[in-house]
């Protein structure tokens, strides 16, 4: 089952302001990123560009964007139209990207996850490689392998997680919830920490790194602590950091 972005476009726009996502995936997310000074940056699974204009805005040389929803896309370029950073957006499957061009960081909020078999997930990581110049990196966001919660451990931050099952291309349940109380669902899929290395590793990733959620003690003060304990706690969102070295991929 595949989630039909083009149909939620605007909803999961809306679930990209829960703040959760500032005080913990943001922050975490730009941790793992680093100095972004004149870096040449690929987005992939950008969605509405919510990571693109920010990583532009970060001090990055030029940034461009993929994702497979047309919808999203032009939400992107909407926002690119209103306030102009220079950004390029690509309507592609990242499966079957070809750009032609290298860059010096590719980051992704959530897109390994996506991958229904261990066959898709090496070849998101082979499209990793061959879009990164020699010592470039990949930094990205991913559903959290390890993660065991009970499904509305999560509710109060407005989204639930459900794992159907534990097996290889399990699949996943999002629910993103509006203040209303009706909700989008959003499908991922299950793969071990050891199947995402052996995958990376394959199409010529290495130092692969897992990282884990962390809230930003900047925005989150001690009381707030007892709040943001169980998302803490259950970590349902994990990071993840790799390197390619360089070598021509066949």
């Amino acid at each position: 089952m595949n989630t039909d972005y083009d149909r939620i476009s605007k909803e999961y726009q809306l679930s990209k302001l829960q703040p959760w996502r500032k005080c913990a995936e943001a922050h975490t997310f730009f941790t793992l990123a680093g100095d972004l000074t004149n870096k040449h940056i690929l987005d992939l699974a950008c969605g509405d560009g919510f990571y693109t204009r920010l990583l532009k805005l970060r001090g990055a040389a030029n940034a461009e964007g993929v994702d497979i929803s047309k919808e999203m896309i032009q939400l992107a370029r909407e926002s690119e139209e209103k306030n102009p950073l220079g950004i390029t957006y690509h309507i592609q499957d990242v499966l079957n990207l070809k750009l032609n061009k290298k860059f010096d960081l590719i980051t992704a909020s959530y897109l390994l996850n996506y991958a229904k078999n261990i066959d898709e997930l090496t070849q998101f990581g082979k499209v990793i490689s061959e879009h990164l110049n020699p010592g470039g990196r990949f930094i990205t966001i991913n559903s959290n392998p390890d993660y065991i919660a009970p499904v509305d451990s999560l509710r109060k931050y407005g989204f639930t997680r459900e794992n159907k099952n534990r097996l290889e291309g399990g699949e996943i349940v999002y629910r993103f919830y509006q203040e209303d109380g009706s909700h989008i669902e959003v499908i991922n899929y299950h793969h071990e920490k050891t199947t995402h290395e052996m995958a990376l590793q394959y199409a010529g990733l290495s130092g692969i790194k897992w990282h884990p959620l962390e809230l930003d003690t900047e925005i989150v003060n001690e009381v707030d602590a007892s709040y943001w304990k169980p998302i803490i706690d259950t970590q349902p969102v994990v990071g993840l950091t790799c390197l390619f070295k360089g070598f021509d991929l066949r």
